[in-house]
């Protein structure tokens, strides 16, 4: 792990950023892969909705819920750590 003192709030900005990113795509592509049959049986969405949690399109497309089966906890884990893990190494561990 490297000391970040020196590093500019842009750099770490532009890095969070980037991770942001990544977290989306992780989502949008675990999403796309396990496919819609697999996502309603394995995790379980909100039914009532307000207008201040209403998504789009595209939110709704990576929106999991929560998971009811083991599978579902799986998923969930493996994604956490591919999320965290890249985000820590690419934060801390890659070199500015």
């Amino acid at each position: 792990m490297q000391d970040l003192a020196h590093v500019s709030g842009a750099a770490i900005t532009g890095r969070a950023l980037v991770m942001l990113a990544v977290a989306f795509a992780v989502c949008f592509i675990t999403a796309k892969i396990i496919g819609k049959e697999n996502k309603e049986r394995w995790f379980k969405k909100r039914t009532n909705y307000t207008m201040l949690n209403r998504r789009g399109a595209f939110g709704e497309y990576i929106n999991f819920g929560y998971p009811r089966t083991w599978m579902g906890l799986l998923v969930t884990f493996i994604m956490m750590l591919v999320i965290f893990g890249g985000g820590y190494l690419y934060m801390f561990v890659v070199p500015y």
